[in-house]
């Protein structure tokens, strides 16, 4: 197994500076030593050869001191890198590589004529079917790592997979590999970088003599100006990659790091999310040039196609970027333009007795269509009111609006339990049901984070389901069982609640015929009650829905008549002669009279209307029917004969 067949593919590989060249593939490493020493060549990268003439590390000149450090030390020189992924952890090791390679004179003499090897776990994997073989492996590794002849550094990306997390036969055989270098990590014969991302750092931890045998560095996120400058250094490597076709100016890196920030998925980091953003750009780019000469060509436009390929350089826009990062984010999935004139009207037109409340809710959406302070988490509402009020139905058209889907509904009733939080992020690895395949209520934000959410009834809710949002409400993303990002950040989270109701439904006192409106501090102090305050200070708007009387009543009843009239008559046109354009007045205030409940709200409007239809087209198929009591006169049946007989 050459070495010409592996790769160090790693999500950090251009993270913190530079992409590293394209090189000729590598045969193997030359032997130096017996047979022990050729089979560990055969699983190990030389990242000496491979990263000497890449581009030198920004910005972590005092990280690399301390790795060195480490490696030098007498007893376990041993590093754990420790970081969220796409900060620059395996470039790090790359420099480390380079400098050794190159000489540098930041390079201690106790490691001067090293050798950086990687280690990739899938190459102690792939052909050992037995567990012996597995063993054999790496016990090649650690015989050829510490002989102080080799001068090897051994490097294990992903460091976490030898020490298992879970039942599965592939961890319990990966878990071998770290009992057996246990006792050579321990003795300091070796010296070992291992490098893991910050969650997955735990099943590492797991195993605390393992984990003592080594020093944890964190390598923190680059700040923004950092990142600009990373990009900056590796603007012309990528030039140069799609052949300098593209030019991108330095307003248009400033706008790809603002925008690789604003538009990133939740658990991406910089530099690796400005650097992927800028890359992808440049080859939207050049596809959408060569799509542009392919079509002129097809049109037989000579003029337009030789103008197209004489342009040297085509300049990357802004405009380009934002478009990939919405791509990269969302797929094909964008949330549609809505007009706020539009959904007002609809609000307004479909609910009653509540215009001062929606009238908030509409400028809260058109300040946000501003996009003058873009956040990284949803906008989160709570809606109270007592049933019945509008609450559910506002959550609805809005999400029809805005989004032109059904918004995602979890009835919170359900989750009444601390164990139902399961049902939103799955269950524990061990537990039942973590090995589920079903689809969880929030697995379809990752194809389209532009949704509007409705957490109906959000007080019935076990407080360990509502303290479980407060993830999504404050950072923007919840993390399921299993480690994946859940991310909320381009949502809008609506939670309806029929708490505090008694306090929105005050009746009025003296002539008034409309009750006082309950202030935001009164209904926030009547809702913490039912929720921590911490959850209630998480939402960017509180509002309280007006109770429903008899006149709003009739009204709902009126505007659901119009609707439902007209969506019959589209399906049957020929009832319109039976349905009247509008209920009487005097039979709307009967049916207002009869079916108004004041605890249930507008909820018996719906049936209300529909029962009056019913009776109306009855009574007119009835008053149209033939009597099957009615019997034609005799003499009628006998002057039809006596006429045809004339004939």
């Amino acid at each position: 197994m050459g070495l010409n067949n592996f790769t160090s593919g790693s999500d950090d590989d251009t993270n913190s500076g530079g992409t590293p060249p394209s090189f000729p593939p590598m045969g193997g490493i030359p032997s130096q030593g017996g047979q022990s020493d050729d089979a560990a060549k055969e699983l190990l990268v030389d990242y000496n050869e491979k990263f000497k003439n890449a581009d030198p590390t920004m910005f972590r000149d005092a990280l690399i001191e301390q790795v060195l450090s480490v490696l030098i030390s007498r007893n376990k020189p041993n590093v754990l890198l420790k970081g969220s992924a796409g900060v620059g952890k395996t470039r790090i090791v790359e420099d480390i590589a380079r400098r050794i390679a190159l000489g540098d004179t930041l390079i201690p003499d106790q490691l001067k004529g090293f050798t950086v090897y990687e280690l990739p776990i899938t190459n102690l994997v792939a052909g050992s079917g037995i567990v012996g073989q597995l063993e054999e492996k790496v016990q090649a590794v650690i015989d050829f790592a510490s002989d102080p002849k080799n001068k090897a550094i051994l490097f294990m990306d992903e460091i976490h997979q030898i020490t298992g997390g879970s039942t599965s036969h592939t961890d319990s055989v990966l878990r071998k590999v770290s009992q057996v270098l246990k006792p050579a990590l321990a003795r300091g014969d070796m010296r070992v970088i291992g490098a893991t991302t910050s969650t997955e750092s735990r099943a590492f931890d797991d195993d605390p003599a393992f984990a003592r045998r080594f020093t944890p560095l964190i390598v923190d996120e680059l700040t923004v100006e950092q990142t600009l400058t990373v990009l900056g250094s590796v603007r012309p490597g990528l030039v140069a990659h799609y052949r300098h076709q593209i030019a991108v100016a330095d307003d248009v890196l400033a706008e790809t790091v603002r925008i690789a920030e604003e538009n990133s998925r939740a658990g991406q980091h910089r530099p690796d999310n400005a650097i992927t953003l800028l890359d992808r750009a440049m080859a939207d780019r050049v596809l959408e040039q060569k799509k542009l000469i392919v079509q002129a060509e097809a049109a037989g436009d000579t003029a337009l196609v030789n103008t197209l390929r004489s342009i040297p350089q085509v300049p990357l826009t802004a405009k380009r970027v934002l478009d990939v990062a919405k791509r990269l984010m969302t797929g094909n999935a964008q949330r549609p333009e809505f007009d706020v004139a539009t959904l007002r009207a609809t609000l307004l037109g479909r609910l009653r007795g509540q215009d001062d409340v929606l009238e908030k809710l509409v400028d809260r959406l058109a300040r946000e269509e501003l996009d003058l302070f873009p956040t990284s988490t949803p906008m989160t509402w709570m809606l109270a009111g007592a049933s019945g009020v509008g609450k559910t139905e506002t959550a609805k058209i809005i999400a029809e609006q805005m989004t032109g889907t059904e918004p995602i509904i979890l009835n919170m009733t359900e989750f009444h339990t601390p164990s139902d939080t399961a049902k939103i992020v799955g269950a524990p690895p061990g537990y039942v049901g973590s090995d589920s395949n079903r689809e969880l209520p929030f697995g379809t934000l990752e194809s389209n984070p532009h949704r509007v959410i409705l957490l109906d009834e959000f007080e019935k809710a076990d407080k360990a389901v509502q303290r479980l949002f407060l993830s999504a409400f404050d950072e923007g993303y919840i993390r399921n069982a299993h480690g994946k990002v859940l991310d909320f950040s381009k949502a809008l989270v609506i939670c309806t609640t029929n708490a505090a109701r008694e306090a929105l439904n005050r009746k009025p006192v003296g002539f008034g015929s409309v009750p006082p409106p309950v202030s935001h501090r009164s209904l926030t102090k009547e809702l913490a009650q039912f929720f921590d305050a911490e959850l209630l200070g998480r939402f960017s708007l509180i509002v309280g829905f007006n109770p429903v009387d008899e006149q709003a009543y009739r009204e709902i009843l009126a505007a659901e008549y119009t609707r439902q009239r007209e969506r019959i008559l589209d399906v049957r046109p020929r009832l319109n002669q039976a349905l009247p354009a509008s209920i009487p007045d005097d039979e709307l205030r009967a049916v207002a009279e009869e079916t108004y409940v004041d605890s249930q709200g507008a909820r018996p409007a719906g049936k209300a209307v529909r029962v009056w239809i019913e009776d109306r087209l009855l009574a007119a198929q009835a008053a149209s029917a033939p009597s099957a009591l009615s019997v034609p006169p005799a003499a009628a049946v006998s002057e039809e004969p006596e006429a045809l007989a004339v004939d």
